[in-house]
């Protein structure tokens, strides 16, 4: 009796031992197959952007000015038949992008100031520029500006008001936002005020928007193409310095300096200056 319960004790034994031995394969099968589909994908040829591929122009703009620069490009791959490639971002990442790959042949940042950084750190990268006109800060409010705000830079400096601003050390709207309140010695008072930073202007707009905040300062021109627009206000800011100049810059780490040049050339006819007036960005008389 007991040798024939040790036999019935080894048989469920063998019968547990074989199924974790098949309970681990097929793990491992599955882990391989995973495996195998992640390495598939990894290797497997990434459709060409435009930035790759069959590309004349590659341009990198940030955010705050893409709306009139996308409108120019058409019109000009319209009249030119290139193939132009837009790269957009925050001013910060596409300066660090410049020097990593190597590959612009046209910067339009949203003021002039981020261009400055790159003549500072390495000057010999710029070839040639053109003036587009002047981008005006304006604040940016909820529908029917419920706080009754005036426009006085002063409203910035009281928490209650719910102030959001851009991350002066990522986009080029926060540091001209940062020039603006130290022209008017008000940069600590309101760094000390606001609720958080954002990258740029696109979520100070959405969360404004939102009712997240009450009261934000953005470019007029990313304002008049957000899709949300209409679910906001402006505010003109009552206050000098106010007004930064836009400018388009061809790059010398670029492989297509004639193309650029022609580029260059385009933004600086009249049927230019209409595409960029169009979004408040006018040139000083």
């Amino acid at each position: 009796m007991l040798c024939k319960y040790n036999t019935i004790v080894e048989r469920k034994f063998k019968i547990h031992q074989l199924r974790q031995v098949t309970t681990s394969k097929i793990i491992l099968l599955l882990i391989f197959t995973v495996l195998f589909f992640v390495i598939i994908a990894g290797c497997k040829p990434k459709l060409q952007s435009k930035e790759t591929e069959n590309t004349d122009l590659i341009v990198y703009c940030e955010n705050g000015i893409l709306g009139p620069v996308m409108e120019f490009v058409q019109a000009f791959e319209d009249s030119t038949h290139l193939n132009v490639s837009i790269q957009n971002d925050c001013a910060r990442n596409l300066i660090n992008l410049i020097h990593y790959r190597r590959e612009a042949d046209i910067f339009i940042p949203d003021s002039r100031e981020a261009i400055n950084n790159i003549l500072l750190a390495s000057p010999e990268l710029i070839l040639d520029s053109v003036y587009l006109g002047n981008q005006t800060l304006v604040f940016i409010i909820p529908r029917g500006n419920p706080s009754r705000l005036t426009g006085s830079l002063n409203s910035l400096t009281n928490p209650k008001n719910g102030i959001i601003l851009a991350n002066p050390e990522s986009s080029t709207l926060g540091y001209t936002s940062g020039i603006l309140l130290k022209k008017h010695k008000l940069y600590d008072q309101v760094m000390n005020s606001v609720l958080f930073l954002t990258t740029d202007s696109r979520s100070l707009i959405r969360d404004i928007a939102s009712e997240q905040a009450s009261i934000a300062i953005v470019w007029e021109s990313d304002y008049l193409t957000n899709s949300i627009r209409k679910q906001v206000d402006t505010l003109a800011i009552q206050a000098s310095f106010k007004s930064f100049q836009t400018l388009a810059v061809t790059l010398n780490s670029g492989n297509n300096k004639k193309n650029a040049l022609q580029f260059l050339e385009s933004l600086k006819q009249e049927e230019s200056r209409k595409i960029f007036e169009k979004y408040g960005i006018t040139k000083s008389l």
